[in-house]
């Protein structure tokens, strides 16, 4: 079986956010003017990539502050550096006939590494700006700080970018048969690793036998963490675990509302249905596909003989 190198995609990457360039607004001003500073242009979900993008991979675009100008550069985002280059981001909304937006979450799996961490962080900081426009404490209008990073009320309180904390889980049976379920609001045939937010005062461990049990009635004992990934859509934070069960295919009971059925795959079947086209799979973007990929060994693209 050929290799199968699996990694959380939006996970790839570092880069320096630079907490002291961000907290300093003389040096911020003088960072954004810099030559060497380059802007990332975003509209809601998805990022504009440089001319002549092919089918392998992009590259996101990165404008001079003379190019940015038009998309408000004076007062871009701070995103971070690397090495002596400073990134920011500029909201376009509106623009995606003048550049050629692409949604992250199906086309970051193309991008380099740095592009990846770059356009999440701008894709998250920006629909907060765009969403968040009142104060939860005492209900006064925000305004945006400097840093980008935060909002102040009249009353002076401060707004900080939100997180909501999801866990999405491979649960496996005695015979590594994995469970994977079709919600009622998707298309037929497509199918998932199981997910669900956290729930306040509750722990991450919690929360995946919790949503597990009210999904499928499947009870889960042993649990061993995966990793996490950000998915900005608009503010989740994924957190992945792979779990294990003493129950079998007969002990599942969906509700017929919310999930609309569940069923323990082996290999074998899960190959046969998704190169038959009768199952789906999400975006390569995301946790649940390199949860399913790494339990199959494979990935999809190669067996289903696509390019990689």
């Amino acid at each position: 079986m050929k290799e199968c190198t699996l990694y959380l995609t939006l996970a790839r990457g570092y880069v320096d956010r630079d907490e002291i360039t961000r907290m300093d607004s003389s040096a911020l001003a003088g960072a954004r003017s810099a030559e060497g500073a380059r802007f990332l242009i975003v509209s809601g979900d998805s990022v504009a990539v440089a001319p002549g993008a092919g089918s392998g991979e992009l590259e996101v675009l990165k404008l001079d502050r003379n190019a940015a100008s038009t998309w408000g550069s004076y007062n871009a985002v701070y995103l971070g550096r690397t090495g002596t280059t400073r990134y920011f981001a500029c909201d376009a909304s509106g623009a995606e006939g003048q550049f050629d937006f692409r949604p992250i979450r199906l086309w970051a799996h193309l991008f380099n590494e740095v592009d990846t961490a770059l356009a999440v962080s701008a894709v998250a900081v920006l629909a907060w700006q765009r969403t968040a426009r009142f104060c939860s404490e005492c209900g006064a209008e925000l305004t945006l700080r400097f840093t980008g990073w935060d909002k102040i009320c009249e009353n002076g309180h401060i707004s900080y970018p939100r997180i909501d904390p999801a866990v999405i889980m491979a649960i496996h049976d005695q015979d590594d048969n994995l469970l994977l379920g079709r919600n009622t609001a998707w298309g037929p045939g497509r199918y998932s690793v199981l997910a669900g937010f956290v729930e306040a005062g509750e722990t991450l461990e919690a929360a995946v036998r919790r949503e597990v049990f009210e999904e499928t009635r499947i009870p889960v004992n042993k649990l061993e963490y995966f990793g996490s990934q950000p998915w900005p859509f608009p503010r989740s934070l994924m957190l992945a675990f792979q779990g294990w069960t003493d129950a079998t295919e007969r002990d599942i009971a969906v509700d017929g509302k919310e999930m609309a059925h569940a069923h323990f795959f082996s290999r074998s079947e899960f190959r046969s249905q998704l190169i038959a086209g009768a199952i789906r799979m999400p975006s390569p973007t995301s946790v649940a596909a390199t949860l399913v990929q790494t339990w199959l060994g494979e990935s999809f693209a190669h067996m289903l003989g696509q390019h990689e």
